[in-house]
This record gives C-alpha cells, structure tokens and sequence, in this order.
C-alpha cells in the first residue's frame, strides 16, 4: 500500500474542521466553544496547533477571544 502525504498542515485539518462546526449551525453566534485544552484532546493534537487554528478563524471574523474568557462564535455579517 503507498504511503499518501497530506500537504495540509493540523492546523489547517482542525480550521476546517472548527468552520464547518460553526457554519453547520452546531455552534451558534455567541456560544462559548470548547477550551484549547478540551479541543487539542478531541483532535488529538497540541495545543500549539489549536491555537493557530483558532487564530485564522479569527482572522476570518468567524470567532473571536475574550482574554481570561475563551473564545466564542463571532455574529455572522
């Protein structure tokens, strides 16, 4: 069996994965989304890669973070 190489980093696996959580309707404007730990555990990933995840999806206005809060579910335009 050949060994196939994904070229899309975790980070990018786990936005993706965020985004369409969020565009599913699962998690609603203003809903608080699991922690950095809780979502490195369920993706099985770092914390480090979660973060980055959550940063682009911050960058695309999709959640937004609330320092000594969490992170939550950006209103949609």
């Amino acid at each position: 069996m050949e060994y196939v190489r994904s070229s899309e980093l975790p980070s990018e696996r786990v936005a993706a994965d965020l985004r369409r959580r969020v565009q599913s309707g699962e998690w609603a404007p203003g809903d608080q989304i699991p922690s950095v730990a809780q979502l490195a555990e369920s993706y099985a990933t770092s914390r480090t890669t979660v973060q980055k995840s959550i940063k682009t999806l911050v960058d695309e206005g999709i959640l937004f973070t609330r320092h000594g809060w969490g992170t939550f579910v950006a209103n949609r335009p």
